[in-house]
């Protein structure tokens, strides 16, 4: 078994992937286990390209693949992700900046920059209320919104930053949806 870091998104042209999961296999199960058929996957939108949340690119090779443009040095051998680790190259892939937008079945998905976990971490808001946010922030037992975990950040203090200057989607988005922590929805 393990961790499944990825959300789906039903659209009238297919389904939407919100990150992939550590691992092909888990992911195609984790989808088997929605009724969500592995095929039908025709877009991928990547909060960042950490193992936890691409490894499992490889089970939907037909999808076109996101991601932020800043994320790019993730994956193209310029900057590593600790010491003399590096994530995986992305053989193919589109780049989104900062405030870009594309609807994909009648779904408007709009990424906004969140640097700090990474130099190129994305969150996507969805139709303007629904917040897949990746590793830039968890929520507390309380409901707190909090950081990402400081040893997993490559810049701690830029991702409480990115976390302030997001903080009117935050506070104004229905739901939250985390990389790891859950799933917050705001009472209105």
């Amino acid at each position: 078994m393990g961790s499944l870091t990825f959300y789906a998104l039903r659209t009238d042209s297919g389904t939407v992937l919100f990150d992939t999961g550590i691992n092909p296999p888990l992911a195609k199960r984790g989808l088997n286990k929605l009724g969500i058929s592995p095929d039908s996957v025709s877009h991928i939108f990547l909060t960042h390209t950490d193992y936890d949340h691409a490894g499992g690119l490889m089970a939907f090779p037909q999808a076109k693949v996101y991601l932020s443009k800043a994320e790019e040095q993730m994956i193209n051998g310029q900057t590593a992700r600790r010491g003399i680790m590096r994530n995986k190259r992305i053989s193919s892939y589109h780049t989104m900046e900062d405030g870009d937008t594309i609807v994909i079945g009648g779904k408007r998905i709009k990424l906004h920059l969140t640097p700090g976990h990474t130099p190129g971490s994305a969150a996507y808001l969805v139709d303007g209320h629904i917040l897949i946010s990746g590793d830039l922030l968890r929520i507390s037992r309380k409901g707190t919104i909090l950081p990402f975990l400081w040893l997993m950040n490559m810049n701690h203090s830029r991702n409480a930053e990115s976390i302030e200057s997001m903080r009117s989607v935050i506070d104004a988005s229905e739901y939250i949806l985390t990389g790891h922590t859950g799933i917050k929805v705001n009472n209105k």
